[in-house]
């Protein structure tokens, strides 16, 4: 039927041609040139032409053919080109220092290695935390001390170093990254630095230390790290930062992190190194930044589009066995890329918890905590961010949050 229908119709464009033709005194020649694959438009020819009646443009009875499109094919086409992007969500969870060790002055009726000790159990020290960090695509905390054998003790207050076997913890508690930046990555010397490089490599944790950028895969998309050490210099860290990114740029990472040591300790304010070295990320492409060093919460701000977390505070902290200050927080945050773009959203919260799960002691479990305590930490990171223009609701989502 449809080929009966176009015979027709082409039958019928041919014999109004040569009709039309006819009537307007066309040679024999020009009858038989009719149907090339040549067409003039009208204009083109009525400039050349002084005839009063212009000639109708030539039409082949392929292109006849081709104009007769069925409806149901140029639907199709227009739909193809309406495509949207694919949706890609990825969730990161970001927690505070990570100190699988205790200093040798520490009491070895309490410290980290009591502990293990007693429990035997890898999987006990972030069970309380595991469900968030199951669920997300990425965990990330600050690695903050050493795993190694090594007996050279660096000549300082504090020095900390656990088994390289602990690194088990980060497994069993579903962590996938670290930084290893701090004023504690040397405790036991330069060989302590590398034996704790090598438990992460035959972990298979990611890491970023220094001018050694990371990048962890997940759902197709490459999240890339980088770690200073604010401690070190205010230039040395931008130099850092700056290479980094060139680096991440070539390993075409499609979101940046940027993971700083800074701050002063046991202080709540911002210092000026904070401040610049975080903004500088920024503006060089950090997409998350993330800070640690003073042992305590700071405010969270949001610069340029991009959130700073400028202190995560303890978490699993080996390094003091009862801190007067146990609060903790884990800071998570969902990135969405429509296609290759990265979409800037809110899509961001806090999950108020405590560096241990009794406030007794510090027993190196993170514990999530409710009611009272959760209400109490919102306040306090409100109370530190307002300032900054964010803002934390009653159940830890940001509610406002103004570059």
């Amino acid at each position: 039927m449809k080929y009966q229908y176009y015979k027709h119709m082409i039958s019928g464009i041919l014999l109004l041609s040569i009709t039309i033709c006819t009537a307007s005194g066309c040679t024999d020649k020009a009858k038989q040139t009719f149907g090339s694959t040549s067409v003039e438009s009208s204009s083109e020819k009525s400039a050349g032409h002084s005839s009063e009646q212009p000639s109708l443009p030539t039409v082949s009875p392929a292109a006849a053919l081709q104009n007769m499109t069925p409806p149901a094919r140029q639907t199709k086409a227009k739909k193809a080109k309406t495509a949207t992007a694919p949706i890609t969500s990825i969730t990161i969870s970001a927690a505070g220092d990570c100190t699988f060790g205790s200093d040798r002055a520490s009491s070895s009726s309490v410290n980290f290695y009591s502990v293990y000790n007693r429990k035997k159990n890898d999987a006990y020290f972030f069970q309380k935390v595991k469900k968030y960090f199951r669920q997300d695509d990425l965990t990330l905390v600050n690695f903050e001390g050493t795993l190694t054998k090594s007996n050279t003790r660096a000549q300082k207050t504090f020095a900390f170093k656990g088994k390289p076997s602990y690194i088990n913890i980060l497994k069993k508690g579903s962590v996938e990254a670290v930084a290893f930046a701090n004023n504690h990555c040397m405790d036991y010397g330069k060989q302590s630095y590398k034996d704790t490089i090598s438990a992460f490599q035959k972990a298979h944790i990611t890491y970023s230390s220094y001018s050694k950028v990371a990048i962890y895969r997940t759902k197709g998309k490459r999240i890339g790290m980088i770690s200073v050490n604010g401690l070190l210099g205010l230039n040395y860290c931008k130099t850092l930062i700056d290479r980094g990114m060139k680096k991440l740029k070539k390993k075409k990472a499609d979101l940046v992190i940027v993971s700083m040591h800074a701050g002063i300790e046991h202080v709540s304010s911002l210092n000026e190194t904070q401040r610049k070295l975080a903004h500088y990320a920024v503006r060089k492409g950090a997409d998350l930044v993330l800070g640690h060093h003073p042992h305590t919460l700071q405010g969270i701000e949001k610069y340029k589009g991009v959130y700073i977390v400028y202190s995560l505070a303890n978490f699993c902290f080996g390094g003091n066995t009862n801190p007067s200050d146990k609060d903790t927080m884990i800071y998570q945050q969902t990135f969405t890329f429509a296609g290759k773009k990265l979409k800037r959203d809110n899509a961001v919260r806090i999950i108020p918890c405590r560096i241990s799960s009794t406030t007794s002691i510090n027993n190196y479990q993170p514990t999530p905590l409710k009611g009272k305590g959760k209400n109490r930490i919102i306040r306090k990171i409100n109370t530190f961010s307002r300032k900054l223009h964010v803002s934390f609701g009653k159940k830890g989502w940001v509610k406002k949050a103004h570059s």
